[in-house]
């Protein structure tokens, strides 16, 4: 993913954060069925609780039993864009789909580098890497039946992916592949789905080294 400088962020960061607190939130409430209270909205992402303050619009996260507001730019970003753009009854048609199968426009980052970095990662560690997925959530997939990892994992409780790994051999590098729902851009916009990927393979990167 591409740097973004301090300034940059916080600026995109605010005007997500002024734009979020325009929009009704006892709708987000209802579209979502999420929980919340007088101060806080409430929304797991990546098996993780967020909570998002109802007067100032700011996303925290909790860390040794202590919220701390979230510096993680594409968290951030994915969240306001899920609670603010997403279409007014988005619904999951349960058909997948690659990432091209979305593709609006012909131009778009390239994942290939993202993906490689994170299949030598993986490589030779698929144990540590569906004990990963099972961590965030994932229930392992039998299809197709050459992954030698294949799990469909909740980013949000209503919204998973599939998350599919081949090992690398002397012919072939490792391959990751992320499979969408047909309805993913009901949900959010097509650029947000990058921050996605780059916080889905973060967290299994991470969760792999701890076990």
């Amino acid at each position: 993913m591409a740097e973004i400088s301090t300034g940059n962020y916080e600026k995109q960061v605010y005007i997500a954060r002024e734009l979020f607190l325009k929009y009704d939130q006892e709708k987000m409430i209802r579209k979502f069925a999420l929980a919340h209270d007088a101060e806080f909205l409430y929304l797991e992402l990546l098996h993780e609780l967020c909570r998002i303050s109802r007067s100032t619009g700011t996303v925290e996260q909790q860390r040794g039993g202590v919220w701390h507001q979230c510096a993680n730019y594409e968290l951030v970003m994915t969240v306001y864009d899920v609670l603010c753009s997403s279409v007014p009854h988005p619904k999951l048609s349960g058909e997948w789909t690659p990432l091209y199968g979305l593709q609006a426009t012909m131009s778009s980052p390239n994942q290939d580098k993202l993906f490689g970095s994170y299949g030598a990662r993986f490589q030779d560690r698929t144990r540590q890497l569906s004990q990963a997925c099972r961590t965030l959530g994932g229930e392992m997939q039998s299809v197709p039946k050459s992954a030698d990892v294949c799990s469909r994992i909740p980013i949000l409780p209503f919204f998973p992916v599939i998350f599919q790994f081949w090992e690398g051999d002397e012919e072939f590098a490792p391959k990751i592949m992320i499979l969408w729902d047909k309805k993913a851009l009901d949900f959010m916009h097509f650029e947000t789905l990058y921050y996605v990927i780059g916080l889905l393979l973060q967290r299994l990167a991470e969760l792999c080294d701890k076990n």
